[in-house]
């Protein structure tokens, strides 16, 4: 299959896949990625679309500045209309952050945060021939899923689900409050709201609509739950699985 993302990727995304401390040791990562050949234009165009850079906290590439996600998209939609793959983007939310922040601290809240990332990841990204995930707000994530479909889709949210219920659980924040519904258990605990759009040729001439039609079912999603509370938040016995035995 014929890769959508950057023709450096091999050297570039494949190399920095999961470093999450490489903000804090960026020039020392530049100088790694001189020593491989990589040269100052082909560093200056990869820094000006954000792809140099890896959220320290969810390991996902930094979406909060630079093109990154949006010139992804856009090699997605190329790829579609070439290929006839069938791919979607995927809006994600994290539920209650300013929550968890409150019970357990800046720091508690990052390691809870990166518990829950792993999760996505390792549920999302097996679906699919190319993956691209992006932090872009604070409580805010996406993805790229090329060559997948939406039933895969809506079952690995279905063990997105489940698991990060287990995370929950593990360190104690199912039942948080929301700091704004303090009183509303729809509001409480924690979990992943997510939307999708799937990706076609018909968006090349306006990518970013991609991004809205995402956005609004995740909205969608986000109003049936203040009715019904999300399955991930009931305050059910914790029994630990083996992949969290060691959390």
């Amino acid at each position: 299959m014929r890769r959508f993302r950057h023709r450096l990727k091999n050297t570039i995304f494949e190399a920095l896949a999961g470093r999450q401390q490489f903000v804090d040791y960026y020039k020392k990562a530049i100088e790694e990625i001189v020593a491989l050949g990589i040269t100052q234009e082909q560093m200056a165009v990869l820094k000006k679309y954000g792809l140099l850079a890896a959220d320290n906290v969810t390991g996902f590439y930094e979406g909060r500045s630079g093109e990154g996600r949006y010139q992804t998209l856009v090699q997605a939609i190329q790829h579609v209309k070439q290929t006839g793959e069938e791919a979607y983007y995927v809006e994600m939310d994290l539920q209650n952050l300013g929550g968890i922040n409150a019970v357990l601290g800046h720091t508690g809240a990052n390691e809870i945060y990166t518990k829950i990332a792993e999760v996505i990841k390792m549920n999302l990204q097996p679906i699919a021939s190319e993956s691209a995930f992006f932090r872009h707000g604070g409580d805010e994530m996406s993805a790229i899923l090329v060559d997948t479909n939406e039933r895969a889709l809506v079952m690995g949210f279905e063990k997105v689900k489940s698991q990060v219920g287990e995370v929950a659980r593990h360190f104690n924040v199912h039942n948080a409050p929301h700091p704004k519904h303090a009183n509303d258990d729809a509001y409480k605990g924690t979990g992943v709201h997510y939307g999708y759009a799937r990706i076609t040729p018909q968006h090349e001439a306006n990518p970013s609509l991609v991004f809205k039609e995402a956005d609004t079912k995740l909205e969608m999603n986000k109003r049936k739950l203040s009715v019904n509370r999300n399955t991930t938040m009931q305050a059910e016995p914790y029994a630990p699985s083996a992949r969290l035995a060691n959390a």
